[in-house]
């Protein structure tokens, strides 16, 4: 992961303080949900993972209620309300 800052122009890796990042994905999505940032999919992948921008962590979502979408690349996602949709 990996921020930019416009005030200074600068690159700078984001170091997580808690929790291991998740495996490099390819073709996911990548959504802002409040102070987290919220990874799904990805190439062959069905997993959510979160980061949290205060506490610099990772974190997997294990938890998920109703039907989980199955594995998917090359899609879309937003955020809406206090989730977020896929398309694609």
């Amino acid at each position: 992961l990996w921020e930019y800052t416009l005030d200074t122009r600068a690159w700078t890796q984001v170091i997580s303080a808690r929790g291991s990042a998740p495996s490099p994905h390819w073709r996911h999505s990548l959504i802002a949900l409040g102070d987290r940032l919220v990874l799904f999919g990805g190439r062959g992948r069905s997993a959510l993972h979160c980061f949290d921008l205060q506490r610099r962590r990772w974190s997997d979502l294990l938890t998920v209620s109703g039907v989980f979408p199955p594995a998917r690349a090359y899609h879309v996602a937003i955020s809406c309300g206090g989730g977020f949709l896929v398309f694609g």
